[in-house]
């Protein structure tokens, strides 16, 4: 019961500062800020495809006279397959414009007409350098790249050129030119594109199926070479099976219309991604601050020596200061957990994407209440190990200012440290320091983000989940040891 009174007093303690009020009342803020933020996102994202809508038919114009004064003026010295490249270019321009096909930046809502436009390119560029050689094979074959593609163009049908593309890797197996396995795995990714009309929003929320075909695309190439593309080593056997596992969640969000929870293509997306780093920023720079003053203030106040004057030993004192702590932690974790769900449910018509993971096979959900507060919580555990580490240096060094800028300083600066090393050093003792193995969250929930965005984080790319909690949990038992220790056997009055 004494050890529950001194949680008490701390907590009240610790709530009643005014520095406390501040910063809880910011992080409250954060949520709200995150729903301006996210909407800002989506209005620049629709103000930058305006633009590229808007002016690529003048810029191609302009490009297409270049382009002809070049190949008839009498100073062209290119070569000839500069000459037929030029040409080729010129003429695919033409059909972009006759089409209404923004082909100039490679952009386009409707991107398989894109895809289409390049083949047509390609395939003009060897009709015209083909007319000296004069291979009718040649010839036949890539007149029926162009008009089979044409006729796609000039009919807007999908369905046809992933005909078209179906037949010619039909011909491809048929000629020996790829194994059945390739052509297989052609053919099933070209039916997810027919299937659920990849490539063919013409909205920019809908791209978010065009990255979830991307990323099958991307782990079954991987499956295919057997690299894991962020490490450059062979596949582990759980790595071959967290891929295979990782492509049945993806065609389960084609299937059930399931956007990728960190998805930039809705503004709901977007609040869910960064809600949870504003608002946990906050908690943690006060999470950070009363634990880096927790003993150090108390001693330079002088009023440690009334908690030791009384019958609680100095490790009720100190656990009790850290139990209030994690309470505080924890508590206002849930608070804004549970905010978050209800403001992004207030601001945004959807009501956030489901969580998805694959259990014996089968693809489960967790509904995104309940993934909002599990994701929440799992960021707690970088703040609980600045938090030991904070109440460390306020045992060992007895000053304010230092324990907490160093503490704050590791917070802000150790991703950008850490990424230095891990691309500096390939070494495999990188992986055991501490500052390396945090933002588990992402790890625990990796099904929140894209395959693609995955394999571009930096990292060592060769720890897990449970490698990363066992390297924490011991430096905090080193932490805990170490405080306890100093905190009993040194004079303090």
């Amino acid at each position: 019961m004494k050890i529950i009174k001194l949680i008490q007093n701390e907590t009240i303690k610790t709530l009643k500062k005014t520095s406390t009020k501040i910063i809880i009342i910011i992080s409250v803020l954060a949520l709200f800020a995150s729903v301006g933020l996210a909407n800002l996102v989506i209005s620049l994202n629709g103000y930058v495809s305006y633009f590229m809508e808007e002016n690529w038919k003048e810029e191609i114009q302009t490009q297409i006279a270049e382009m002809k004064r070049t190949l008839e003026s009498s100073e062209n010295h290119y070569d000839t397959y500069s000459n037929a490249e030029i040409r080729a270019q010129m003429e695919t321009y033409e059909l972009a414009l006759k089409y209404d096909i923004n082909y100039l930046y490679n952009y386009s809502p409707n991107y398989w007409k894109v895809k289409a436009l390049s083949e047509i390119e390609v395939a003009k560029q060897n009709l015209i350098l083909n007319r000296d050689i004069k291979d009718e094979g040649i010839q036949k074959e890539n007149e029926k790249i162009v008009n089979e593609r044409i006729e796609a163009l000039e009919k807007n049908d999908h369905s046809k050129f992933i005909g078209i593309l179906k037949e010619e890797a039909k011909q491809k197996y048929d000629n020996k030119k790829i194994e059945k396995e390739a052509y297989e795995n052609e053919i099933y990714l070209l039916n997810l594109r027919e299937k659920y009309e990849i490539y063919t929003e013409d909205k920019i929320e809908g791209n978010w199926r065009e990255t979830v075909y991307n990323d099958i695309v991307s782990m079954k190439e991987c499956l295919k070479t057997g690299i894991n593309r962020q490490t450059g080593k062979l596949l582990k056997i759980e790595e071959i099976e967290k891929l295979k596992d990782d492509i049945k969640i993806a065609e389960y969000r084609l299937e059930n219309n399931i956007q990728v929870l960190s998805s930039a293509t809705s503004a709901r997306g977007i609040y869910d991604g960064i809600a949870p780093s504003f608002a946990l920023m906050c908690v943690s720079l006060l999470i950070i601050i009363t634990s880096g003053s927790i003993i150090s203030t108390e001693i330079s106040k002088g009023t440690i020596k009334f908690l030791l004057f009384t019958p609680n030993k100095r490790w009720k004192i100190l656990l009790s200061k850290i139990l209030s702590t994690l309470i505080i932690l924890v508590v206002l974790t849930l608070i804004l957990s549970l905010l978050s769900v209800i403001i992004g449910n207030i601001f945004f018509e959807d009501a956030g994407n489901t969580y998805l993971y694959v259990e014996n096979g089968e693809v489960k959900t967790i509904s995104n209440f309940i993934y909002t507060i599990l994701y929440f919580l799992a960021s707690d555990i970088d703040i609980i190990v600045y938090m030991f580490f904070g109440i460390l240096l306020s045992v060992l060094t007895r000053n304010t200012a230092l324990s907490v800028g160093v503490s704050i300083g590791c917070y802000v600066g150790s991703g950008i440290v850490m990424n230095i090393l891990n691309t500096l050093i390939s070494a495999d003792w990188v992986k055991f320091i501490p500052f390396n193995n945090m933002g588990l969250q992402d790890a625990i929930f990796a099904n929140n983000v894209s395959f693609t965005m995955v394999q571009n984080m930096a990292g060592t790319g060769n720890t897990n989940v449970g490698f990363s909690l066992s390297v924490l949990a011991v430096c905090v038992v080193l932490m805990i040891v170490t405080m306890f220790d100093s905190f009993n056997k040194r004079d303090i009055v």
